[in-house]
């Protein structure tokens, strides 16, 4: 499990640094934004890893399980606050932007090749982590392989932007950097909901084993 997840780690760090490079440098609305997307799944990835390292740090020790679910859902309700506030600001960017791509053939070209290769590389990191999930039975190795679906998908909507605006419908990529602001959005909003509710359930857990003590 260790394995995969610094796998994913790696891929997203160098996905997210040309991305962002490209997208930057190309004036590209949707591609900058699927890089910040993908930065914050390496964002996502590090909490993946730093917990698989505790796991396997309290192997032969009585865990604290609440503790640990607890924690693991204040991570969770943070990287889903960092996400929304990043989705917003890429919103109100999409809309105020009134730049177009760069003139040069050569960057258009780079930033569309670039664009195909994350929505590829995010495709077979789906189903290299979605093997490894059924192989070790993790549901956090599952839940981090449909995460890069979603990526794959905000990365094809990129290319399309991206295609669109070589073929002079420039608006195109500003609505592609808009329409993967919302997906971040809904995925912050899906995943604090999903952490409140954890830290709901934690904190009932540990009051009721408190009681328990208590009344013994």
């Amino acid at each position: 499990m260790f394995k995969a997840a610094s796998a994913s780690a790696l891929l997203n760090a160098f996905l997210c640094a040309m991305q962002i490079a490209i997208g930057v440098t190309a004036h590209s609305d949707g591609l900058f934004a699927d890089g910040i997307h993908t930065l914050s799944d390496l964002a996502a990835d590090s909490v993946v890893l730093v917990v698989l390292y505790l796991t396997t740090r309290q192997r032969g020790t009585t865990p604290r399980a609440a503790g640990n679910g607890v924690e693991q859902a204040l991570a969770s309700l943070f990287i889903a606050a960092v996400l929304s506030v990043t989705a917003i600001e890429m919103l109100w960017n999409s809309v105020a932007q009134t730049s177009t791509l760069t003139d040069s053939t050569a960057m258009h070209i780079g930033a569309l090749a670039i664009s195909g290769f994350v929505t590829i590389a995010k495709e077979t990191l789906f189903r290299y982590l979605r093997a490894e999930a059924r192989r070790t039975g993790s549901a956090m190795l599952l839940a981090s392989a449909y995460h890069a679906r979603v990526d794959a998908v905000s990365a094809l909507v990129a290319t399309l932007g991206l295609a669109g605006s070589l073929a002079g419908v420039p608006v195109l990529d500003h609505v592609a950097g808009a329409a993967i602001g919302l997906m971040i959005l809904r995925m912050g909003y899906t995943s604090g909901r999903a952490a409140l509710k954890q830290l709901l359930a934690g904190s009932t857990d540990a009051a009721t084993i408190t009681v328990g003590q208590t009344v013994e």
